[in-house]
């Protein structure tokens, strides 16, 4: 059997399952569907026909009764009254007797105030729903028995099988034919084609019995392990040709990252000059202060941690190639914020600036490199009072406090000052490398780009607004810590 042919029974096989599924699953739905809207409407039909009826009983309005029933049948609905002691108290000659509910199923309305069957008489088949005669809450006078008409449903149902059982065969017969056709234009020829091109075309053409007694697919399997052969080798080729690629992009990785290392070298001089500026007033400081040791030993102390603070800047300028993940470690946010002012207050004094810092009394505990974000804090602190060089009344503002606008498990700290703030048109670049808006020789732009890429890698990011009626705000955000381990305390 041709592989056209096995292709196509294969396809019918499994579609046959399904085209039979799927008419039996819509025929039953539907059916479901019609024989739910039927009980629905014989229920209406009940409840509007006991409120019709209710007062025409009481007073015995047996005329109006017998007309209200005659319209209902000629509609193909039956209906009967039965006594409280459950006998036949009224119903239109010729009602069929079979219909009349067993004892039981007043029972059954006594507990469930409603009983429904299905009824054959005859040829006919009917839906009986049994109701107690009451308004609600009161007690009932009677019972009343309604009886829809099923069997035009119940024929509907069957012409509607007998539809989708043709409607199903008619698609098989159609899937067939389309499905023979289509796998012998698209899968038996063009098979043939290849195998007959295969056979003739194959390493071993100088045989020219190879292709006879043997079936097409034979003849493709065993071209397709030649091929395979010979794609395992171009795939070698292939990943030789890719390591060599890969070899010259990390080469040139390596070379954009020193022309980058060029580029930002004169960032450099900032990055070494807030801990320049900072030993600078130590020093100064120290020397009008020789007679007091403890300030003398704080002093250098603080000399030496900026002298190490500049060997980490130019080391991790060196060590661009393979930039290091924070170290992190569980510190205080209000210690290393303290530690930061500490290095610019010389500087403060000196400019003849207010510092203000609230960082309230809650330990605000963070997994972090403490040195990182010294050199963040010390930055923004320097930036805040460049940017109140040409003020008499300035103020530095520092506050820090858990985060309390929904993010529950973050930390901030904000920088304020009162200066000119940052102009709208330079807001969305003050965090670019190399942008700044300070006079030549004051300033690289890499401060906050800095900042910002060492905020970022602790998970956290760093944010400006204006502040009224003049000035800047400078927000860092930071993920809280998170179980039980003990804090470290900053190094005096």
């Amino acid at each position: 059997m041709k592989i056209g042919t096995r292709l196509a029974l294969a396809l019918l096989i499994a579609l046959t399952p399904v085209l039979v599924i799927y008419s039996y699953f819509n025929f039953h739905i539907s059916s479901r569907v019609y024989r739910d809207n039927f009980q629905r409407e014989t229920r209406a039909t009940t409840r509007s026909l006991r409120a019709a009826l209710l007062e025409d009983i009481k007073t015995e309005e047996w005329d109006q009764i017998s007309s209200v029933l005659q319209q209902l049948r000629d509609q193909g609905t039956e209906a009967a009254i039965f006594k409280p002691n459950r006998s036949l108290w009224f119903a239109l000659p010729k009602f069929p007797a079979k219909l009349y509910p067993p004892k039981t199923a007043f029972a059954v309305v006594d507990r469930r105030e409603s009983w429904e069957t299905d009824r054959q008489v005859g040829p006919r088949y009917w839906f009986c729903r049994l109701a107690p005669l009451s308004l609600s809450h009161q007690p009932a006078i009677g019972y009343i028995m309604v009886a829809e008409n099923l069997t035009e449903l119940r024929e509907d149902n069957a012409r509607r099988f007998m539809s989708s059982i043709a409607a199903a065969i008619m698609v098989l017969v159609m899937a067939a034919g389309i499905i023979t056709l289509a796998t012998r234009r698209y899968v038996t020829r063009p098979l043939a084609e290849l195998s007959l091109r295969v056979s003739r075309f194959s390493s071993n053409e100088d045989d020219p019995d190879r292709a006879l007694g043997r079936n097409e697919v034979e003849l493709l399997t065993e071209e397709f392990r030649r091929l395979d052969a010979e794609l395992i080798m171009s795939r070698e080729r292939l990943l030789r040709e890719h390591r060599r690629q890969l070899e010259l992009e990390r080469n040139l990785r390596h070379s954009d990252k020193l022309a980058t290392i060029g580029m930002i070298a004169s960032g450099l001089a900032h990055e070494i000059g807030s801990p320049m500026a900072v030993i600078r007033g130590r020093a100064e400081h120290l020397r009008i202060n020789l007679d007091q040791p403890d300030k003398l030993w704080e002093g250098l102390g603080i000399i030496i941690a900026q002298i190490d603070r500049i060997s980490s800047i130019v080391h991790r300028l060196l060590d661009y190639a393979r930039r290091r993940e924070p170290m992190r470690v569980r510190y205080d946010l209000r210690q290393i914020v303290m530690r930061a002012l500490s290095l610019i207050e010389t500087e403060v004094s000196r400019r003849n600036i207010r510092m203000v810092a609230d960082l309230g009394s809650t330990p605000l505990i963070v997994d972090c490199d403490a040195d990182q974000l010294q050199q963040v804090f010390v930055n923004l602190g320097l930036n805040a009072l460049d940017a109140m060089l040409a003020q008499d009344d300035g103020l530095l503002y520092v506050s820090a406090a858990p985060l309390d606008n929904g993010q529950a498990g973050y930390m901030r700290v904000v920088f304020e000052d009162n200066g000119p703030g940052v102009p709208a048109e330079n807001r969305p670049q003050i965090f670019d490398p190399f942008f700044t808006t300070k006079e030549p020789g004051r300033g690289t732009g890499m401060g906050l780009a800095v900042s910002q890429s060492i905020v970022q890698d602790h998970d956290g990011e760093i944010t400006m607004e204006p502040r009224e009626p003049h000035g800047a705000r400078f927000f860092v955000t930071l993920p809280a810590a998170h179980g039980g381990e003990e804090q470290r305390q900053l190094q005096a």
